[in-house]
């Protein structure tokens, strides 16, 4: 994830060290400093637990293929609570309840519940069609503090997106839930040809409905989305985009909009927010790439992690073709220390082994050539290009 505001407006979430201190968490220290207690060399990953794979919904872009079915075999309560009980030992710094849609699982809320229990930071990512007032108590109960809710555009396109009539004003509706219980509430909004022209009138709708924050993901080529490369934004497109989410954040927080605005899936956009940094201010361009270099660029397979409802272990979200191991086999915390799989692996020094294009780029070190799995689906290899890089070469050398 890139801060838009926290880099160009300066806006303070209070989630600074986690989101800043990546490589900390590789040499076993959580930025605070604080020791992990087993397996003090293997990174600390934020753990997307996709939790099952049916949903009430069937969006084009799920990365996860859901549909109204669980999968087979998916993990039952018992080897959910054994899991936790690995992550909390482990001490990972959070886990993401994701799905399909997390709440058609009878019994989520009892494991977010003992996740709480066990200190681990939870959060939860949902469509909120099933949020209804007693479930935003409950939520509020256990001490959830933030819930992801995505939305696709305005009321006819997010509903064609999301297959759903209705669908829009019932997630309204859930955010309003949520807010009024004392949730925070983040719009996840996945930016493509189909509705990046809405993306300003998201904005505003973020606003209106006082959102704590706004996450924009660029398309991951990853389960039906692996369908929509056909939809993707050109270039110059996402440059416009991202120009006009620059824009929007500045102007909103100078009026003192408190919305926090993220990008993600595209480690492009800091480097390109370094570019338009260093032609207005120069020296904050330069903090600015300082403290950047602490994240580390794309980190899948380091700090951030998947697992799918079956208990297959993936090195991000968006890389469910591709399994690490498997935790009715063996540990999460065993798969991911000891990183035995050849390709979690070489993702975490996986400079030397990127395309020409990316070795000799100015920003590898806040890239690190971001998103293997939208290579793949491009290139057919994973060690390939990302087309998502919308840089030209003069941008890739240092101005002279």
């Amino acid at each position: 994830m890139f801060s838009v505001s926290n880099i160009l407006a300066d806006h303070a979430a209070g989630n600074e060290d986690l989101r800043y201190g990546h490589t900390k968490r590789d040499r076993g220290q959580h930025p605070a400093g604080k020791t992990y207690n087993i397996l003090p060399d293997a990174p600390r990953p934020v753990v997307v637990w996709a939790v099952t794979r049916a949903c009430n919904l069937r969006c084009v872009h799920c990365y996860a293929s859901a549909d109204a079915n669980p999968a087979p075999n998916e993990l039952s309560h018992e080897e959910g609570i054994a899991l936790l009980d690995d992550l909390a030992e482990f001490q990972v710094p959070a886990v993401l309840f994701s799905g399909g849609e997390p709440l058609v699982r009878p019994d989520t809320l009892d494991l977010i519940k003992y996740a709480k229990s066990l200190g681990i930071q939870c959060t939860l990512s949902t469509n909120g069609l099933l949020i209804d007032q007693p479930t935003a108590h409950k939520l509020a109960d256990i001490g959830i503090k933030y819930v992801g809710i995505s939305i696709d555009g305005l009321r006819d396109n997010h509903d064609k997106l999301r297959g759903m009539k209705g669908a829009f004003d019932q997630t309204l509706a859930a955010i309003k839930r949520c807010k009024d219980v004392g949730i925070k509430v983040g719009a996840r909004f996945t930016v493509h040809a189909l509705n990046y022209h809405q993306l300003d009138d998201i904005i505003d709708l973020c606003h209106e409905y006082h959102i704590d924050r706004l996450c924009v993901y660029h398309l991951a080529y990853s389960g039906r989305g692996g369908k929509m490369q056909k939809v993707d934004l050109t270039s110059q497109q996402t440059r416009d985009v991202v120009d006009m989410i620059f824009d929007r954040t500045i102007k909103l927080h100078q009026s003192g909009s408190p919305l926090e605005v993220l990008t993600v899936g595209n480690h492009t956009d800091p480097a390109y927010a370094i570019l338009q940094l260093q032609k207005q201010n120069p020296q904050k361009a330069e903090d600015v790439w300082q403290q950047l270099r602490g994240t580390g660029g794309n980190r899948s397979g380091s700090n951030i992690s998947s697992i799918d409802p079956m208990g297959f272990v993936h090195y991000d979200q968006f890389s469910w073709h591709y399994n690490c191991g498997n935790i009715r086999d063996q540990k999460f915390s065993e798969i991911w220390a000891s990183a035995n799989d050849e390709r979690l692996a070489r993702l975490r020094d996986r400079k030397d082994y990127l395309p020409d294009r990316c070795r000799s780029c100015q920003f590898l070190d806040i890239c690190n050539g971001n998103l293997r799995t939208r290579a793949e689906a491009a290139t057919e290899n994973w060690l390939g290009m990302d087309p998502s890089c919308y840089l030209n070469d003069t941008e890739l050398t240092p101005a002279t």
